[in-house]
């Protein structure tokens, strides 16, 4: 419900054509006229009402005051008071914040695709955040090369360090003699 559909239902000044009577009501309840009789509604225009204030807004939910104030221009002098008090959205300052929220809505999609973003990176483990100064990140950068298999570039796999079963086959042909089994080849 608007404030103009209240003022249609609920205020005695109002009448059928748009326009208003402009009586009012003193404390000791005798009438007075507050504007000329046969003007337009001042909620047609936008304009503070004071018997509207008075009279109709306690019969109304508080949504229809709540209209009726953010209507009004901001230099209009008014009885009626914000029902809460406003809270600004802490990352843009620009926007209203709902109750029982913490930033306005379009802030707290912007964070929430962020942290999804941030939650998809770790998940994958692509959050490894290289920098020019790391010296990790520096040397993945400058080094392109992967070094693969065996762990110790100074010792080859084809060096004779240690025995096999082969070096000692190969051995035994050089000096002429020969070498049935395997278990006569570890024997010597």
């Amino acid at each position: 419900m608007t404030p103009l559909q209240a003022a249609k239902a609920r205020c005695a000044n109002y009448q059928s054509h748009d326009s208003c009577l402009g009586i009012a009501f003193r404390d000791d309840l005798s009438m007075y006229p507050f504007r000329r009789e046969g003007l337009p509604c001042l909620l047609r225009n936008c304009e503070a009402c004071p018997y509207f204030e008075e009279i109709v807004l306690p019969q109304v939910p508080p949504s229809v005051a709540e209209q009726y104030r953010k209507s009004l221009p901001a230099d209009a002098v008014t009885s009626v008071r914000p029902q809460r008090a406003i809270k600004l959205c802490p990352d843009c300052r620009k926007r209203e914040v709902e109750s029982r929220k913490r930033y306005c809505a379009t802030c707290a999609k912007v964070r929430k695709r962020k942290s999804k973003r941030q939650h998809m990176r770790e998940k994958r483990g692509l959050a490894v955040e290289k920098t020019e100064i790391s010296p990790i990140g520096a040397q993945t950068l400058t080094k392109a090369e992967i070094t693969t298999g065996y762990h110790h570039p100074k010792t080859s796999i084809s060096d004779a360090s240690f025995s096999t079963g082969e070096g000692i086959a190969q051995a035994a042909l050089g000096d002429g003699e020969s070498i049935d089994t395997a278990e006569q080849a570890v024997a010597q």
